[in-house]
């Protein structure tokens, strides 16, 4: 993997914001991120760098497509304090995370290469897990889909509504394998 195709730093000066100024931790843990991200034998996905909007952190995150149906599936994001990290799934449009084992939450402290260790792996991990699209058409033409990750069936996205009458779905279809 080409080393820039992950963790692109999306410029603040293309919406009229002053540019980045991460500091030397922040670009440390930032280039051991994407050194041990050219190694992953995943599929691609997007990923960016930024600051959340109250700019405590470093903001790195992830997400997952279906490029087919262009729809995002899930988000997970790094927040990194210097010494510390906040990490799990991103519940809304701030970069907050759920707060909770289920949705993958951890906290670590470490040094910046260990740190940037942990999350790199995090990372690889998430995107190493293959997702379908489960699939419910009904006669009116209209259909109820909803995403999940194949190995264990957690849901991350729903679209329409998905029958409650213990219907199976007529499709099953492989977004990343």
């Amino acid at each position: 993997m080409d080393v820039n195709s992950w963790f692109e730093v999306e410029d603040p000066e293309e919406y009229g914001e002053e540019p980045w100024d991460f500091d030397e931790a922040e670009r440390a843990f930032l280039a051991a991120l994407r050194a041990r991200a050219t190694a992953w034998q995943v599929p691609w996905a997007p990923s960016q760098v930024g600051r959340p909007e109250d700019e405590s952190s470093l903001l790195v995150h992830i997400g997952l497509l279906d490029e087919t149906r262009r729809q995002l599936l899930a988000e997970w994001a790094v927040h990194f304090h210097g010494t510390h990290v906040l990490a799990g799934k991103v519940c809304d449009q701030l970069f907050n995370l759920h707060e909770s084992p289920e949705h993958g939450f951890f906290r670590a402290s470490g040094t910046v290469e260990e740190l940037a260790e942990r999350c790199a792996g995090w990372f690889e991990s998430l995107l190493s897990r293959p997702v379908v699209r489960v699939e419910w058409p009904f006669k009116d033409g209209k259909r109820a889909t909803h995403w999940e990750f194949a190995d264990t069936g957690e849901i991350l996205a729903t679209r329409g509504s998905i029958p409650t009458d213990g219907s199976p779905p007529a499709h099953r279809l492989p977004v990343r394998p």
